[in-house]
């Protein structure tokens, strides 16, 4: 990244604008600033928070600094090339960038995102920056009134849109050449920073630092065969569109469940971890289980089998679970588990008309999922099984 001795002097001007703008707020809190100053229709009535009047001179002036300042770098006669390559980023390095600063643009277009430049060129094509002016004014002055009955015609809604586009695009050359937070390393941790980012749910310190712990648990709920019995029942109840499942929480109690044991698993891949069995009352306690449900008729000693699993797997679940736990892989499934999860509780939606990876071929994995973990912590196993070549 280019040091901003190296910029022209707009382009430093510039750049004091933005963090002065950004200096104590994240774009989040500017974003929903600007909301409640402007309460467009699109704002629940019930969120809307006044402004004080301090506050508000303050934000229109800096942002005032901001418009300006992007006019001049943008659509003057000066083109500063070396700031603008310095603001944009290729799209590997974009999808790194989204997990360091973990804000989604929901106002820029991913080429505007890899290059903020053309995100000011959208800004300023119809409009130039004393359009703006006036209808920051007009804003201005209807909220120092208390009149948040904003006329909302043709021209300044445009205009609401791309300030938000502008907060945005400044907020992301903020992160790349002030700050730097877009370039920190993430060593070898960058994968499980791309999973946590989109991780519905986190595990406690204990567990975070013991991922068997919700493997464990996992099976102390339940056992083989009752898992296998939810997940066949979750599916048949998500394939059909007019009936429900009776008992909801129980199974999203069991969604959650699934989430957080693909979390764990992706800690075991990732961090090479082996359990060790010795010692373990679980594994007497699920044998116990087994014996005595099939004695009483609850299930029959087939729903106990490692029938789904590869062969090649069932001598080294380890293996299967470094090859499946990784991030595209782990997102997919937990989009489909989702999916599952709304089909199964209602009698509008069904999943049969999905792609095929999120029919069968999802319970399929949930199922060799559930084996490998079962036999990981009821089976011995070598350590020597983690270095076993690549496929």
């Amino acid at each position: 990244m280019e040091s901003s001795a190296n910029f022209g002097n707009e382009s430093r001007s510039f750049l004091a604008a933005i963090a002065d703008f950004f200096r104590d707020y994240t774009i989040a809190d500017r974003i929903d600033f600007l909301d409640n100053w402007v309460n467009p229709i699109s704002v629940d009535e019930a969120l809307i928070q006044k402004n004080e009047p301090a506050a508000l001179f303050n934000f229109y002036e800096q942002l005032l600094k901001l418009l300006n300042g992007a006019e001049t770098v943008f659509k003057g006669f000066k083109q500063d090339f070396v700031f603008f390559e310095a603001i944009q980023m290729d799209a590997a390095e974009l999808k790194k960038e989204m997990v360091l600063i973990q804000y989604q643009a929901k106002h820029l277009l991913k080429n505007e995102m890899t290059k903020p430049r053309q995100a000011f060129v959208a800004i300023f094509f119809f409009y130039d920056a004393a359009h703006y002016q006036l209808n920051y004014k007009d804003w201005l002055q209807a909220a120092l009134a208390g009149n948040t009955d904003e006329d909302w015609n043709e021209y300044t809604y445009p205009v609401y849109q791309n300030t938000k586009k502008m907060l945005e695009a400044c907020w992301l050359i903020h992160e790349r050449v002030i700050s730097k937070n877009s370039s920190r390393s993430i060593d070898y941790h960058y994968d499980l920073a791309v999973f946590e980012n989109t991780s519905p749910l986190c595990l406690t310190e204990m567990l975070e630092a013991n991922p068997f712990g919700v493997v464990e648990s996992f099976f102390n709920l339940d056992d083989l065969a009752g898992h296998k019995t939810y997940l066949k029942n979750w599916y048949k109840a998500a394939l059909g569109k007019e009936d429900r499942v009776r008992n909801a929480a129980d199974y999203f109690f069991l969604y959650n469940q699934f989430t957080q044991l693909l979390y764990a698993g992706y800690l075991i891949a990732t961090r090479k971890l082996f359990y060790d069995i010795n010692g373990n009352t679980l594994t007497t306690m699920l044998s116990s289980n087994k014996a005595n449900r099939i004695t009483d008729g609850h299930y029959h000693a087939g729903q106990y089998e490692i029938n789904t699993l590869p062969v090649r797997y069932v001598n080294n679940p380890y293996r299967f679970i470094e090859l499946f736990f990784v991030p595209e892989k782990i997102k997919r499934l937990r989009l489909g588990l989702l999916e599952w999860l709304y089909a199964a509780f209602s009698t509008q939606n069904s999943i049969k008309l999905m792609d095929k990876e999120f029919l069968f071929e999802q319970y399929e994995t949930l199922l060799m999922l559930t084996e490998a973990f079962f036999l990981m912590i009821t089976q011995p196993f070598s350590p020597a099984l983690l270095t076993i070549p690549d496929e």
